[in-house]
């Protein structure tokens, strides 16, 4: 009598799904895509909307694929740890359908994102949170008005570069000192804020107000952050450290008070759904960047007409930041 099979261990599982996702999006097969999610799987997509259970996640893609066409997704690198998976993406494509009512042309468009991934035991999806700058895609397509640039479309990565935990106690170190800079930032302690950051510091700046290296850019995002939002708060939903690496979901609530780059002061309260990855050197940050989807402040700003609550479920799937990820 042969024994049974092997079982696959959680990582083999993964590793195994996340392929399958990737050759389902890049062959448009909605249900290859799909089946790597849990009946009751879920997609929360920042600012946007929830799909919720496979049959309207192999939905959902079956209706992108009409919004986009010639879509090609690559992974530029993944963090893993237990049953927990952050993916970095790059996706490309056209504009064919119909997006928040500017009617397709084949515009190339193309913009990086990411995932922060939950798996259960048997390696399927339970929930995704994704976070996709459609932001971009607007100005891509011409919806985001004349005078606004588009940002260049990146190159698909080929390959991604995989990050596991080894070290519990490097990782916990990591956490402390990415939630000491957000710490700081709401506590609008400057000195604090700049102690915790290496003097070569890259930063992508959160709502992108400043792209920036060394401490003196640090210090003009800083006065440009607080300024715009005085009052701003950070609730954590997820800390996660990785060796180097710390990356953390939370919820930024503010009142908008004061000038945001071009933008007066609309003393509107936001919520804000984030990403930062911060990368650690010698218990400092040495580089932080920002995943948020850019149209979530817009609505709640004024600034488009159109409500998140109505946007089709097509238009929800992956569409991030600014600035492509470094090493």
């Amino acid at each position: 009598m042969e024994p049974p099979p092997k079982k696959k261990s959680l990582v083999e599982l993964q590793q195994e799904n996340l392929e399958t996702a990737l050759k389902g999006l890049n062959g448009h097969d909605p249900k290859m895509f799909a089946s790597v999610y849990a009946d009751d799987g879920v997609i929360e997509v920042a600012g946007l909307n929830e799909v919720a259970g496979r049959a309207a996640v192999e939905q959902n893609m079956s209706e992108w694929f009409e919004t986009f066409k010639d879509i090609k997704l690559g992974f530029s690198r993944v963090w893993v740890k237990g049953d927990q998976m952050v993916l970095e993406w790059v996706i490309n494509g056209k504009h064919h359908g119909e997006l928040f009512g500017v009617k397709g042309k084949e515009q190339p468009i193309g913009h990086y994102g990411l995932s922060v991934v939950t798996f259960n035991q048997d390696g399927k999806v339970t929930r995704e949170n994704r976070y996709g700058e459609l932001g971009a895609v607007m100005t891509q397509i011409g919806g985001a008005g004349p005078n606004a640039k588009p940002r260049p479309i990146p190159e698909v990565p080929k390959e991604p570069t995989f990050f596991s935990s080894k070290d519990s106690a490097q990782d916990d170190k990591s956490v402390e000192v990415a939630k000491a800079a957000l710490a700081a930032l709401e506590g609008k302690k400057e000195d604090a804020f700049t102690g915790v950051l290496t003097d070569d510091i890259e930063q992508d700046g959160l709502m992108h107000l400043e792209t920036t290296k060394g401490k003196d850019g640090a210090k003009k995002f800083f006065k440009a952050f607080t300024t715009a939002f005085p009052d701003a708060k950070f609730e954590v939903t997820k800390a996660i450290g990785i060796g180097e690496y710390a990356i953390v979901e939370s919820t930024m609530k503010a009142t908008h008070k004061g000038q945001l780059g071009a933008l007066a002061p609309t003393k509107k309260p936001v919520a804000l759904h984030l990403v930062d990855i911060f990368k650690i050197k010698d218990g400092k940050v040495a580089r932080a960047w920002t995943y948020q989807n850019a149209l979530e402040l817009q609505f709640q700003l004024g600034q488009f007409d159109v409500k998140a609550g109505n946007i089709p479920a097509s238009q929800a799937a992956p569409a991030a930041p600014a600035t492509p990820p470094k090493k």
